[in-house]
């Protein structure tokens, strides 16, 4: 049997709460749906800039920012990995 291939969602930011907040919030949506994603924290500046994040907190699917600046609501996770 072939194990699903897991796609990455990065939370991006240097450990704020507000960052904090978010990385709870994107792996609560994924554990609770079963979605299959892994949920990494990033505190790199080096990739910040390299993704182009320009305010924290940030969240991006495989290498895609898809929210900054903000802490995403648990619907807007959904909404964005369901279409991913």
């Amino acid at each position: 049997m072939t194990e699903i291939q897991k796609r990455t969602i990065e939370v991006l930011g240097p450990g704020c709460t507000r960052c904090k907040e978010t990385f709870r919030v994107v792996s609560h949506v994924v554990e609770s749906e079963q979605l299959p994603f892994s949920v990494v924290k990033v505190e790199a500046m080096e990739r910040m800039i390299e993704l182009g994040l320009l305010a924290t907190p940030g969240v991006a699917i495989e290498g895609k920012v898809v929210f900054s600046g903000r802490i995403p609501k648990a619907e807007e996770i959904r909404a964005i990995l369901a279409a991913a």
